[in-house]
């Protein structure tokens, strides 16, 4: 999609008869591949601009709560008068050097303003482009990326005493199912990575297991029960073929995903986690003091390693966000051997292919660390599926989910306390493109779609 402002000095010149260069044609700006998935890597351009000048290139939004998100870019025009944003370096603004996604995740929203999760709905991204010359809007174009099929369908789910949504790829079929779990957020996971990965061809149940009515109200003593139900449930589905799912799964949910796994292997074709445990962690939420497992088998804790409290976190200011990930790595340095092993989750006995993927910079836990471990379990038995771990230097703890979305996000709201989320922004949106091309690859090659 194209604007061009300056449309009256095209009129002018060829009124008197002059021809129009690409100059005389007036500042415009272009973006596309404009309607398609915001997987698909996007070009912006500018031109009719003066050769050699100074122009400042810009992106805005909105997430869920209508809030708008900003971001900028300062290049300096080529010999014809034109900036390709893929190639050109930025000088300043949101974000510098050369980046084609630069003006996507460096979008900002203003100083005091507190950031939704999940960021997006299922449905698009419609972003506003433009260029200013000496601080004049001089053209402007929109671009929208898509994220849910149109033809694609979302179900809500409240049956078999499972709560969640089902999400259906565009067309007629079977397709592979793959369970969805999100992390301590709560209540359904993001509906924006749900919605792209059922545009893959997948048909994804985006699964509640806490923080919904009718579920648990905090994560802890979440039944393993429930997750094998849900993915029982999902792989008798008549629109989906095959009889083992895929599960993906982030944080506390790719803990619970590789439990899940570990204990019912037949039911799982790939997994998914990102950002994971190798131990069972304490539950959240629960009365101060105590701590429960985070899930339970036949009604009796799964067993876990207790936690530690974070530094700072009981004198922290109202939004102050502080850093949890040490306290995960201090109870890990000052465990026995003997609690260590009872909590580890036995990913071992996991018969597919499992996706890790961390940051090092993670500020909620350690997920290098824990991917790691768990990686090497599974290699020191012989690994025959194929796991492999994805680990990004400087990056932080949201590497999975939908790419091209803001990742200058580094605190998240919990409770009465703010997380920091760690990493640097331009390294975590580079993570969260390699997750997701890994992830759909994995899912690919482990459930290879087919129509029935």
């Amino acid at each position: 999609m194209r604007t061009s402002i300056g449309m009256a000095c095209v009129v002018a010149l060829l009124a008197a008869g002059c021809s129009a260069h690409a100059t005389e044609a007036g500042p415009e700006i272009t973006a596309g591949p404009d309607g398609v998935s915001i997987s698909i890597p996007v070009q912006v351009t500018v031109g009719g601009m003066p050769a050699g000048d100074q122009v400042r290139v810009w992106a805005r939004t909105y997430d869920r709560r209508g809030q708008l998100w900003e971001s900028s870019g300062e290049f300096v025009t080529d010999g014809v008068g034109r900036v390709d944003v893929s190639t050109a370096p930025s000088t300043g603004g949101t974000y510098t050097g050369v980046d084609p996604h630069g003006l996507f995740w460096s979008m900002r929203l203003p100083e005091n303003e507190q950031a939704p999760y999940p960021l997006m709905d299922a449905d698009d991204v419609v972003v506003l482009l433009g260029v200013d010359r000496a601080g004049t809007t001089v053209a402007r174009t929109t671009l929208r990326r898509v994220v849910r099929e149109p033809a694609g369908q979302v179900l809500p789910i409240a049956e078999a005493g499972l709560v969640g949504d089902l999400y259906l790829p565009p067309g007629a079929g079977m397709w592979p199912g793959v369970l969805l779990l999100g992390g301590a957020e709560g209540g359904r996971p993001d509906p924006a990575y749900a919605a792209l990965l059922a545009s893959q061809g997948y048909v994804v149940f985006g699964l509640a297991y806490f923080g919904v009515p009718g579920l648990p109200t905090t994560l802890a003593r979440i039944p393993l029960e429930y997750g094998l139900s849900a993915a029982r449930w999902l792989a008798e589905r008549p629109e989906v073929s095959g009889d083992r799912i895929g599960v993906v799964g982030t944080a506390k949910g790719a803990e619970y995903g590789l439990v899940l796994a570990s204990t019912e292997p037949s039911r799982f074709a790939a997994v998914v986690a990102h950002v994971p445990s190798d131990l069972v962690w304490p539950g959240l939420g629960g009365p101060a003091g105590t701590q429960t497992s985070s899930w339970t088998r036949g009604g009796a804790d799964v067993p876990f390693l207790r936690s530690l409290p974070a530094r700072g976190a009981s004198s922290a200011a109202p939004n102050q966000a502080i850093r949890s990930a040490d306290a995960y790595e201090r109870a890990v340095a000052t465990a026995s051997r003997w609690r260590l092993a009872v909590a580890r989750i036995p990913v071992e006995q996991i018969t597919a292919p499992v996706l890790f993927t961390s940051g090092d910079a993670d500020g909620m836990w350690p997920s290098t660390a824990q991917a790691q471990r768990a990686l090497e379990t599974i290699t020191e038995a012989g690994n025959p599926y194929g796991s492999a771990l994805l680990d990004f230097p400087g990056a932080g703890h949201l590497v999975g989910g939908v790419p091209d979305l803001p990742t200058t996000r580094t605190a998240i709201p919990y409770g009465p306390v703010t997380i920091e989320s760690g990493g640097d922004p331009a390294t975590t949106a580079a993570a969260v493109r390699n997750t997701f091309s890994a992830t759909v690859e994995l899912l690919r090659k482990a459930m290879p779609r087919g129509r029935g």
